[in-house]
């Protein structure tokens, strides 16, 4: 994607596209990343600028997946956390 999606058409977006948007945009970075790490990229900005889009893209695909889970809250609920077990204080292994 060399043309970044503003955050409006990304919102507009429906959830399976932004999927592969988001896909695509990783395997960008990637190549980015391994680009400049051997030094064959020279526009370290771009990778940068490239891994901020990443980051926008994926922050609304999580909202978009958060939204997805409330409307349907009623059908499919995802079971909490078992709580773990406190264990017994160091000062009070060494007092017994």
């Amino acid at each position: 994607m060399t043309k970044h999606t503003s955050m409006t058409e990304l919102r507009k977006m429906q959830l399976q596209d932004l999927c592969s948007d988001v896909r695509e945009q990783q395997k960008l970075v990637s190549k980015l990343r391994l680009g400049v790490k051997l030094q064959k990229e020279k526009d370290t900005a771009k990778y940068k600028n490239e891994k901020k889009q990443l980051a926008r893209m994926r922050t609304i695909l999580t909202e978009k997946q958060c939204e997805a889970l409330r409307s349907g809250e009623g059908e499919r609920r995802v079971a909490a956390p078992k709580q773990a077990k406190k264990k017994a204080s160091v000062s009070s292994q060494i007092a017994s």
